[in-house]
């Protein structure tokens, strides 16, 4: 997860001046919430597809696989971060200290909302709760009464359709 949110996610953009580095944009730039976007996004489909698979492979309503998705997305969320920031550009300050001044670069990719970390295994623990109470619900269905079922045996008239002649 953490290579192809590097490759998604646009890199957020620094400029050099003489009083110090800022990031183009602002503070607030769409570079770096583009980057918490794409994060979050694949991180919940991943989870989602996890929570699936875990479904399908264990014992439905058994609490440990809702613990491992739980503890494993937020480890693989934190994992999928460091990969995607260790793949960018190096430090900011090593990488400005090489460049003049008015000059331009892209910055490490970061998470600036960490909450988008939860992403991975809130909608893994949502996603095994649904499928889980939606396998349970169809358990006791029963199927639907058809026309000939509906008829009331206890009147004789009513069990066979009347002859109108």
């Amino acid at each position: 997860m953490g290579v192809l949110w590097w490759f998604l996610a646009p890199l957020p953009r620094i400029a050099k001046r003489a009083d110090g580095l800022y990031r183009v944009g602002g503070e607030g730039n769409e570079a770096a919430i583009a980057a918490d976007g794409w994060f979050a996004l694949l991180t919940l489909v991943t989870g989602i597809v996890v929570a699936l698979v875990v479904y399908l492979r264990t014992r439905p309503g058994s609490v440990p696989p809702l613990l491992g998705l739980a503890v494993g997305g937020l480890l693989g969320s934190v994992v999928a971060w460091r990969v995607g920031a260790l793949l960018g550009p190096g430090p900011i300050e090593s990488t400005a200290d090489a460049l003049a001044v008015g000059a331009r670069f892209d910055a490490p990719l970061d998470v600036t909302a960490l909450g988008v970390l939860l992403a991975w295994p809130m909608g893994a623990v949502i996603t095994y709760f649904a499928v889980s109470a939606g396998a349970e619900a169809g358990d006791g269905v029963e199927p639907a009464a058809g026309p000939s079922d509906l008829a009331d045996v206890s009147r004789p008239d009513a069990a066979a359709p009347s002859d109108p002649r």
